[in-house]
């Protein structure tokens, strides 16, 4: 006897239907986001051993002041690094080329002049270590700079070398040269077509820059923005080397005095982690409301 063809079918829905069920079951496992249960258990464990220890807890209260010194040298740092990656990236992302006339040559010389200096400053910048540029800054930078005013002009700089100031100037420009590369391809990745059209329009460069340009390279780097933001936080605790009271530089004296080094360092690594954290679920809150469904 055979089954018909509509019955072969509907037997076909049934046992696809129920291996679909017997999947669906076991989805979870591999669709739960277990490292954030286990990042959550970490940071249960630590928060109920500085409520309950007197050493953490003691530990925690020392480490205070430097977090608020190192959300104030990563955020300044960022914020003058945004800017300054933001106008290299805008030099760099075409190309000098010649023009006409008196002022159109003037323009090309500028440019041509701008484009080299801030490609030189990038490609060293670049290649430079984060620590290396500190130290320079530090050290050599800062200090020639101040003797030179104070010896041309009378003026008296309100920083030192080693000190928070120096510190934000150096993470400022070794992220600016980053951030440039990040601003240069999100500009070069906007259609020349967009470009043409708003000159059509009568817009000029600025115009165009600013409201067609600018708006959608921005928000297609917003992630490796977000991704450098984070890493400027943890860098910021290289600025320890300077003497700097920051997060890093307390726990380095704190545990050198009393030797509790695994308390210590596992509540800095701890507090570090949670801002990072933090910054991230910032990042991928801003880039979902600037995206475009």
């Amino acid at each position: 006897m055979e089954l018909s063809p509509q019955k072969n079918s509907e037997d076909l829905e049934d046992v696809s239907e129920e291996a679909r069920s017997r999947v669906a079951r076991w989805t979870f496992l591999y669709t739960f986001p277990w490292w954030a249960l286990a990042l959550g258990l970490i940071a249960i464990w630590v928060a109920v051993s500085i409520a309950a220890s007197e050493i953490y807890y003691n530990i925690f209260l020392q480490l205070q002041e430097g977090i608020a010194t190192t959300l104030k040298v990563a955020g300044l740092s960022y914020l003058f690094a945004f800017l300054i990656g933001l106008c290299i990236g805008i030099i760099r992302s075409s190309p000098p080329r010649p023009r006409f006339g008196v002022l159109g040559r003037i323009l090309s010389i500028i440019h041509v002049v701008l484009y080299n200096v801030s490609s030189f400053f990038v490609m060293v910048m670049r290649g430079l270590p984060v620590l290396i540029v500190l130290l320079i800054f530090a050290f050599v930078l800062v200090p020639l700079v101040r003797n030179y005013l104070a010896d041309n002009f009378g003026i008296q700089l309100l920083f030192r070398g080693s000190s928070m100031e120096s510190a934000i100037i150096a993470l400022s420009f070794t992220y600016g040269a980053f951030l440039s590369e990040t601003f240069r391809a999100g500009i070069q990745s906007i259609e020349k077509g967009q470009i043409e059209a708003s000159r059509s329009l009568g817009m000029n460069y600025f115009q165009t820059m600013r409201y067609i340009v600018l708006p959608q390279a921005i928000r297609r780097v917003l992630p490796p923005l977000g991704n450098d933001f984070i890493a400027m936080i943890k860098d910021s605790s290289l600025v320890a080397i300077l003497g700097v009271r920051d997060i890093t530089q307390i726990a380095r004296v704190s545990s050198g005095a009393s030797f509790r080094y695994l308390e210590t360092y596992l509540t800095v690594a701890v507090i570090y982690l949670s801002m990072t954290i933090i910054g991230s679920l910032l990042v991928r809150f801003v880039e979902r409301r600037v995206t475009i469904d």
